[in-house]
C-alpha cells in the first residue's frame, strides 16, 4: 500500500483551484502520465471518470468522485485492473480573496507487485508537480 498526503499554499482564489480539479476533461493536458479521460456521468455532488493512464503500458480504471463546492474532491475506486485500491482526497480552504491551502491525500494499492519503497517514492515525487500543474491550469479559469 502506498500513502502519501501534501499540503501547498497558492497565491489563487480557493474557487479557482477547485475548479481546475473538476475540469476532469482536460486532465490529459494538465497530466502528462493520463492519456484520456472519459466522463461517464456528472452532477455538482458526484461523478464517475474513467482514466487511462500510462505507466509501463496502458491501465483505465474508473474512480467515483464526490465533490463538494468549494472545499474538497474525494475519490473511490469503482473499477480496474492496475488498482486493488485507489481512494483520496483534495481538500482546499480559502486563506483570502487570492490565497488558497490544498491538501492531497491519496492511498493506493496495486494489483501487480510492486515494492512498497518504490511506490511511496511515485506517490510522493509526483504529489508537488501534479499541485503545481493544477495551479498553472487554475490559473487559465
Amino acid at each position: 500500500m502506498a500513502g502519501a498526503s501534501r499540503e501547498e499554499i497558492f497565491d489563487i482564489a480557493a474557487e479557482r483551484y477547485y475548479e481546475a480539479l473538476l475540469d476532469y476533461a482536460h486532465y490529459p493536458d494538465v497530466l502528462p502520465e493520463v492519456d484520456a479521460i472519459e466522463v461517464l456521468a456528472f452532477t455538482e455532488t458526484t461523478a464517475r471518470v474513467q482514466y487511462a493512464i500510462q505507466v509501463v503500458k496502458s491501465f483505465t480504471y474508473i474512480l467515483k468522485m464526490t465533490q463538494k463546492r468549494p472545499q474538497s474532491i474525494s475519490w473511490e475506486l469503482e473499477s480496474g485492473s492496475f488498482f486493488k485500491k485507489n481512494s483520496g482526497r483534495w481538500q482546499i480552504e480559502s486563506l483570502g480573496p487570492e490565497r488558497c491551502k490544498v491538501t492531497y491525500s491519496l492511498d493506493v494499492e496495486f494489483k501487480i507487485f510492486a515494492p512498497a519503497a518504490i511506490t511511496n517514492k511515485l506517490v510522493a515525487v509526483n504529489l508537488p508537480r501534479m499541485m503545481q500543474a493544477f495551479f498553472a491550469h487554475a490559473k487559465t479559469k
